[in-house]
């Protein structure tokens, strides 16, 4: 429903060191919590508007960045690191992130959590792009299936007596996008959201009269899907979110078998293995723990929080880990969220990893030769039926304890992390050479799957 209150606040300005500025309006009250941003305002006049549009009809706060993109600094998400970050004031001529002012400048904007974060840039002409890409974060399959369906009966409704063209919408993680967001993802605004859309618009719709029409639409869905999110009419599973200082928690509730979890507690550094356990979950309808965040580039001293045990260690010097009072706070609350996603009773707990390996290996916790044998044997008939008529994508191989030997054991989450606290608990690490490509890892996501699906419910 569009909100009709009363008129608006005067936008307000920021500077940032003669790099850019920015101009914000807070939230009004029935949308604290919700900011539409624009990182590229002005290169990009019609992602603003579409953005005011957002504002206008939802309540919701606006951050318009200028000046940035022309001198090549980052607004939405920070460099990147491995090593500690050093102070840059008195440098600011010469940074290559503004994320830090824009992500204070969004906790201001929306008078406390960013609950939603509504990004929106237009395609350039030469990305070739044809339909409307977005971004998520914090929302699960059943969620976005709800509101591709809902944009769908917006469109249709609004362009049936015009001449606009049908332009579809496509929802990552449920639809493959082109749209390369990594960083901002894994380190940036949908990081820190509690949830989000980040929208990228074909070319096409940044001029009259196409603009005007699916201005309204998108008005209209934007305003429809916050109070579909937020209000949840139609009783539809949510995910729970839990933003730290160093990075978030989400649990996807599971709809059947009670006691498993699949967790990816490294979902940011082990880059693909979000997405992989928002797929498996999808699928197989187990609950799921994902963490997002917890790197150098979050801790700013160039180690990485551990999460899934409670200890971090600096990852360019390869330094043993060592226990941290931000780590086992971490760890509480990811094991806390793992508990509560079994409902106290945890069976069986997946872990979802990814290294430099050429194969898939399991370490186990109370895992017979017999049950592994079982899972590996499932593995090689699953893995050679999805590949049949597939010659262009390699078999990978599967190494599982106590069977075989393994290069990666999972030694210190099995002494005194997660791998302990469920009666039978393994530790899948994947090969990154695998899931770099989009046809490899969709093909072993999916025989993951299925292979999850039968060491939950066995024959």
């Amino acid at each position: 429903m569009l909100w009709s209150g009363c008129s608006l606040q005067p936008l307000q300005q920021q500077s940032i060191g003669g790099l850019g500025n920015f101009e914000y309006r807070e939230s009004e009250p029935q949308a604290a919590g919700v900011v539409v941003g624009v990182p590229h305002a002005f290169n990009e006049p019609a992602a603003l508007e579409y953005a005011t549009a957002f504002s206008s009809s939802s309540g919701a706060g606006i951050v318009s960045a200028y000046g940035f993109g022309s001198k090549r600094v980052s607004v939405t998400q920070p460099l990147v690191r491995s090593i500690p970050v050093f102070s840059e004031a008195g440098n600011s001529q010469h940074r290559g992130s503004i994320y830090p002012e824009f992500k204070s400048l969004l906790q201001t904007v929306a008078k406390g959590h960013l609950r939603f974060y509504l990004g929106v840039q237009i395609a350039g002409d030469t990305a070739g792009l044809d339909r409307i890409e977005i971004a998520t974060t914090g929302l699960n399959h059943e969620q976005l299936k709800a509101l591709a369906e809902s944009f769908t009966i917006i469109r249709n409704r609004a362009i049936r007596s015009t001449d606009a063209p049908v332009v579809d919408v496509a929802l990552d993680p449920i639809d493959e996008i082109t749209w390369r967001i990594s960083g901002v993802r894994h380190h940036g605004v949908l990081m820190f959201a509690e949830r989000g859309l980040n929208i990228r618009l074909p070319a096409i719709l940044a001029a009259d009269p196409i603009k005007r029409v699916y201005k309204e639409i998108l008005s209209q869905w934007v305003s429809t899907s916050l109070d579909m999110i937020r209000n949840n009419p139609g009783r539809l599973p949510q995910t729970e979110i839990s933003v730290l200082d160093f990075g978030k928690i989400e649990t996807i509730p599971g709809k059947r078998d009670q006691g498993m979890v699949i967790g990816a507690p490294h979902g940011t550094f082990d880059a693909y293995t979000a997405g992989i356990v928002r797929t498996i979950c999808s699928r197989t309808h187990l609950a799921g723990v994902i963490a997002t965040g917890f790197t150098p580039t979050e801790t700013e001293d160039g180690r990485r929080i551990n999460v899934n045990r409670p200890s971090e260690r600096h990852v360019a010097a390869g330094d043993r880990e060592f226990e941290s009072e931000r780590a086992r706070v971490t760890y509480e609350r990811f094991r806390s969220a793992v508990l509560n996603a079994a409902q106290n009773k945890l069976d069986l707990y997946i872990d979802i990893h990814q290294n430099g390996g050429e194969r898939i290996e399991v370490a186990t916790v109370g895992v017979s030769k017999d049950e592994a044998r079982m899972v590996k044997e499932t593995f090689h008939a699953l893995r050679d039926g999805a590949l049949a008529g597939r010659p262009e994508i390699a078999p990978v191989d599967l190494a599982i304890e106590p069977l075989d030997e393994l290069d990666v054991g999972a030694w210190a989450t099995k002494t005194n992390g997660i791998l302990t606290v469920a009666r039978r608990s393994l530790h899948f690490e994947l090969p990154a050479n695998v899931l770099a490509s989009a046809r490899h890892r969709g093909l072993y996501t999916q025989v993951l799957a299925a292979l999850i699906q039968k060491i939950a419910r066995p024959q």
